[in-house]
């Protein structure tokens, strides 16, 4: 069962790191299997609004999707297809480094160049969901 130290915290004054609670849980006989920080390595994926979606000539299972994040349009190429324009979404730029070790690099595919990737849930470590971007809003 996974519980958050938050919720820990509520119930009973909780000091020190994580490890350390982890090791007095061991020691009274309250089995840690691990430690999942959530939300780390994410420091770098930004919120981007899709601006504009569009098709690329000879390929039927990618997209041209343009969006922005605050610092002018981003190109990226994406296979997904639950989003739409107007929906905020998860932009990880060329080089973040998404939980897992997985770098973003910029990539060209049928002559579109991707400058960065839509995260779906399981990409960032947020969830098991991966048919799809996580849509925000």
């Amino acid at each position: 069962m996974r519980v958050p130290l938050s919720w820990l915290r509520d119930f009973a004054p909780i000091a020190g790191d994580e490890v350390a609670l982890a090791h007095a849980l061991d020691d009274l006989g309250l089995v840690v299997e691990e430690i999942v920080r959530v939300g780390e390595g994410l420091n770098d994926v930004v919120v981007a609004r899709v601006a504009q979606i569009a098709a690329i000539a000879g390929a039927d299972r990618i997209r041209r999707v343009v969006v922005e994040a605050g610092s002018g349009p981003v190109e990226v190429v994406c296979g997904a297809w639950n989003f739409a324009e107007g929906d905020l979404v998860p932009l990880a730029p060329v080089g973040t480094v998404l939980p897992g070790g997985f770098e973003i690099a910029q990539r060209k595919m049928r002559g579109v160049t991707s400058n960065g990737m839509l995260c779906s849930a399981r990409e960032l470590g947020l969830g098991e969901d991966h048919e799809g971007i996580l849509v925000l809003a």
